[in-house]
């Protein structure tokens, strides 16, 4: 019995260490991820920074602690953004992307982890978004929508059977 008790307490006390240290690398790989990105960003190779980009939106969570990560995280997005709505183009990817920007920036503005004047830089941004591509992206969702009706009436029409 006292040997199982200690080698639950080992287990508990190394169990957060590893942990910790899976964290540490995930976020290092963020870290070269993000570097890499700028600089195919810079030298204008666009589909090769957005897939480095993704890599750090995936890899560091909305609710790291961190604030150089969190900075990252929010500066990945808006660069994606960038990268799909005006150089290589892909609204349905954009949209994700200032969706999941608004997302991380509920969970940042009461975290505490940003400085307020950094906080109020990204604020800005998410107002920029909200005035300029989440209307793009409403618009866009719209005439989907617009062109699946389109398309069930004209099955409709064509078939003589209802749609569904």
């Amino acid at each position: 019995m006292r040997n199982l008790m200690l080698a639950l307490l080992s287990l508990a006390l190394l169990l957060p260490v590893n942990t910790q240290a899976q964290d540490k690398r995930a976020l290092r790989a963020a870290d070269l991820s993000f570097s890499a990105a700028e600089n195919d960003y810079k030298k204008s190779n666009y589909k090769e920074a957005a897939q480095k980009y993704t890599i750090v939106v995936n890899t560091v969570p909305a609710s790291v602690d961190s604030r150089k990560h969190l900075e990252m995280r929010l500066d990945a997005l808006i660069k994606l953004v960038d990268i799909y709505f005006y150089k290589s183009v892909n609204i349905q990817q954009a949209c994700e992307y200032v969706n999941e920007y608004s997302n991380t920036m509920n969970a940042v503005k009461n975290s505490g982890v940003l400085r307020s004047t950094t906080l109020m830089k990204y604020l800005k941004q998410e107002q920029d978004f909200a005035n300029k591509e989440a209307k793009q992206c409403e618009g866009y969702e719209r005439v989907g929508s617009d062109m699946d009706k389109f398309r069930k009436n004209a099955f409709e029409k064509e078939f003589g059977e209802k749609f569904d």
